[in-house]
């Protein structure tokens, strides 16, 4: 499935050693972690889920099975705040 960044509503960089999202509706940054920040940068560069999963396994050596979880929680939870769309 692809989703992409809700550039209409968010903002979102690397800070130090850090990603953070700045959501442009609510005025408000958030704190991002290596991997929620992966996703974006991914999403970002137009690539899909499929292919998103596959750099992360090989971007933090973790088989395909628990990245497609953890890839489908937090596309959950971004797509929840409308950080991405579809």
């Amino acid at each position: 499935m692809e989703y992409k960044v809700n550039e209409e509503r968010v903002l979102f960089t690397q800070l130090g050693d850090e990603g953070v999202i700045y959501d442009m509706e609510k005025n408000e940054y958030v704190s991002l972690n290596d991997t929620f920040f992966s996703i974006l940068k991914y999403l970002g560069e137009g690539l899909d889920t499929e292919a998103l999963i596959s750099r992360l396994c090989e971007d933090y050596e973790v088989s395909v099975e628990q990245c497609r979880k953890d890839v489908t929680e937090a596309i959950g939870k971004l797509e929840e705040r409308k950080f991405i769309c579809r």
